[in-house]
């Protein structure tokens, strides 16, 4: 694989960063999807019996612009994010449960960091964040530039990844560049309604391989990380329903 380097001038920069974040992509993805899709209209305004795929597929395969509209499709779905504000996770303070959650998932498997995340549909918002760098330890949130957790959510299902540099699914998000994230292992955490949140994962600065074992030791973490959003989603909801109760004037 060969690697270029393209200068822009600030303001086209910027255009560049804001385009690409809006598709949750990072600004070197944007730049190679721009590039094969012009290689592909030249190859086809020539009729260039040697090109062997069509312009879509051409950027559907280098991309996986397909994969990233159906994770933003998940992302966005109504009932999730109904359910997701129910839930008071987005911008609300530390909690000690889920610290100590994450502080466990990361005990257990050895990690150096160790999440509970929260999906918005343009951002990650760490309810509990065990080692990560600054500023985004303070901060708090991620966009989904730098985010291995959307892909989660929308599979509903666990991801292992052994080396975020090698593989495709990843390879471009600024996470591996900026928050470290090289092996990562990440579990959805979906409601007893069946919407999936967010998620509990584990990251490591180095390439391994993740046993069978750590996978279901994270699962057990993360089934505990759903009992609670869901005990404090209930004390959430008591004071409220309460109030419906009472009668007029009380």
């Amino acid at each position: 694989m060969k690697a270029t380097t393209v200068r822009f001038g600030e303001d086209l920069w910027a255009m560049l960063e804001r385009e690409s974040s809006r598709l949750g992509l990072s600004a070197a993805q944007f730049v190679r999807e721009a590039t094969i899709m012009r290689m592909g209209m030249l190859a086809g305004s020539r009729g260039d019996p040697d090109a062997e795929l069509t312009i879509a597929d051409i950027a559907a395969r280098a991309s996986g612009r397909a994969r990233f509209d159906e994770v933003a499709k998940a992302l966005a779905e109504p009932g999730r994010l109904a359910a997701l504000h129910d839930a008071a996770l987005l911008d609300s303070a530390p909690e000690e449960p889920f610290d100590r959650l994450a502080r466990l998932a990361a005990r257990v498997v050895n990690a150096p960091v160790a999440l509970v995340s929260a999906l918005d549909r343009d951002r990650q918002f760490f309810k509990s964040c065990l080692g990560l760098p600054e500023p985004w330890a303070t901060r708090r949130e991620a966009p989904l530039s730098h985010s291995f957790c959307q892909h989660v959510v929308a599979a509903r299902e666990p991801m292992m990844v052994s080396d975020a540099r090698r593989d495709e699914r990843v390879l471009d998000n600024l996470a591996i560049r900026d928050l470290g994230v090289i092996a990562y292992l990440g579990v959805p955490l979906i409601t007893r309604q069946g919407h999936a949140l967010g998620t509990l994962c584990v990251i490591d600065r180095q390439p391994r391989i993740w046993t069978d074992d750590e996978i279901n030791l994270v699962k057990d973490v993360a089934a505990a990380a759903v009992t609670e959003i869901t005990l404090r989603g209930d004390l959430h909801s008591t004071p409220q329903s309460a109030a419906n109760k009472q009668p007029n004037g009380a």
